[in-house]
């Protein structure tokens, strides 16, 4: 028997949002005529670590990250353009009825929070975790070790990523954790772990 939970976390690419990085850097290596595994390793290797620490401004974030003969290109307006709402929405006021909700997000504040607010999301999380805000980046054990000490009072936390390695992560910490597959089939175990009665829609 699955214990009561009585805080959810989520993630916010792939759960929250679309999951639209991955494509972004497609789109980069598109536009700049390079191989996606170029790009992708430059993100990977000079890029994300400073990025989702906030040590870099988004200035140097670009420069590290596009080929300087393609910077003309407005990036932060096509990173926006491709965001829409993901698979939790139409599940979010079903859920914070039963326990508080919270984000746990590898991101940067000020991207994150105003895509949040295009969508009217802010108010659908109790508190909002930025990696940028608390120092730590998924996967690493601080990231959810921080989350821990601030949710205190909660005895059983649920934790859902579409990031299978921060799954793990989370998991040996003792959290549960659920790995939020394309299939959104993941949102019946959300309702499963907390308790609920599973719905076809909210309005």
């Amino acid at each position: 028997m699955r214990p009561q939970i009585d805080l959810l976390i989520l993630d916010a690419h792939g759960v929250v949002l679309n999951a639209y990085w991955p494509r972004f850097l497609r789109q980069i290596a598109s536009l700049s005529d390079e191989t996606v595994s170029e790009v992708v390793c430059r993100w990977l290797d000079r890029v994300r670590r400073d990025a989702w620490l906030g040590r870099i401004t988004d200035d140097e974030l670009w420069r590290r990250l596009i080929p300087a003969h393609y910077e003309s290109h407005d990036w932060q307006a096509i990173l926006e353009a491709g965001y829409t709402c993901g698979p939790a929405v139409p599940h979010l006021r079903r859920w914070a009825s039963y326990v508080p909700v919270w984000l746990l997000s590898n991101h940067r504040s000020h991207w994150l929070l105003p895509r949040l607010n295009r969508f009217d999301l802010l108010g659908s999380f109790e508190r909002i975790l930025v990696s940028d805000a608390i120092g730590a980046a998924k996967p690493e054990s601080e990231a959810f070790t921080v989350l821990l000490r601030q949710s205190s009072h909660a005895k059983h936390v649920l934790f859902v990523d579409d990031q299978a390695r921060n799954v793990e992560a989370a998991r040996r910490l003792g959290i549960h954790a659920l790995h939020a597959h394309i299939s959104s089939e993941w949102v019946a175990d959300v309702d499963d772990f907390i308790g609920v009665c599973p719905a076809t829609h909210d309005t």
